[in-house]
């Protein structure tokens, strides 16, 4: 009898029994006999994948009917060097919900089982070949401090655990605090963090003439990861891709009716 797993398990059932597990998107409990304890199977089958037909390069739903050629006005605004954009979900409810929980209300263990669902996006052949070091997107020291966690970390390591790649932790650092995104238009979300990231120069080395990939918790504009790439190539990389768990589509409620309620 293995007795450190015993006392593991009592030490499990105990925490069930005086806290129960809840979802972290609708709080309802979760049954303890589910592997994963942090999100309840009703939200999971309610989160919605990105609809296809997609842009085959930046994963933009395009409108019915529309050819989903190589190129699309979205990722025309890309700079040349980003390969792909990946994103596991639409940004409805049970996604706002989890994002917000891992982001605003402490729940860094969410960072796994999300990482987890990113880990099965999939990419081009020349990407999954090539992009071996993920590097996440770093939030600023003040909300690290706060939240005691960066939350692009957590999804990077889960999301490199299952598919084989290690994090670079650090290669990329923010050169100052920007203003919080949420509120901001296009425009002023670009202006905002233009310049707020770089690869420190003892780090260079380690992605030299690599194919980057970038992961971060959304794409909104995808302001902050064109900014994020601009610094990687800069810092030498040769190319990068882009892997998000959400995506904001709010023209989709204009095509397909709301998204997963």
């Amino acid at each position: 009898m293995n007795v450190r797993a015993v006392v593991a398990d009592l030490r499990v059932g105990f925490l069930d029994l005086v806290f129960a597990p809840i979802c972290a998107s609708c709080r309802a409990p979760v049954s303890t006999a589910e592997p994963d304890r942090l999100v309840c199977r009703v939200c999971w089958s309610r989160i919605r994948e990105v609809p296809a037909p997609r842009c085959a390069r930046c994963w933009t739903p395009l409108a019915p009917g529309r050819d989903p050629g190589p190129r699309c006005a979205t990722c025309r605004d890309l700079p040349a060097a980003i390969r792909v954009v990946r994103s596991a979900f639409v940004m409805g409810e049970v996604a706002r919900n989890l994002v917000h929980s891992l982001k605003y209300r402490g729940w860094s263990a969410l960072g796994e089982p999300l990482g987890r669902r990113m880990a099965s996006l999939q990419f081009p052949l020349d990407v999954e070949e090539e992009a071996r070091a993920v590097v996440p997107v770093p939030t600023s020291r003040t909300r690290a401090r706060e939240r005691g966690y960066d939350q692009a970390a957590l999804l990077a390591e889960s999301f490199a655990a299952r598919t084989g790649r290690a994090v670079a932790q650090g290669v990329l650092a923010r050169t100052r605090d920007a203003a919080t995104q949420t509120a901001l238009h296009p425009d002023e979300r670009r202006a905002n963090v233009a310049g707020a990231f770089a690869v420190p120069a003892e780090r260079r080395r380690e992605i030299r003439g690599e194919h980057v990939l970038l992961v971060d918790d959304v794409w909104t504009t995808g302001a902050t990861a064109v900014a994020c790439a601009q610094a990687l190539l800069d810092g030498g990389a040769r190319v990068v891709s882009v892997a998000t768990f959400a995506r904001a589509i709010p023209e989709l409620g204009r095509w397909w009716g709301a998204g997963e309620g």
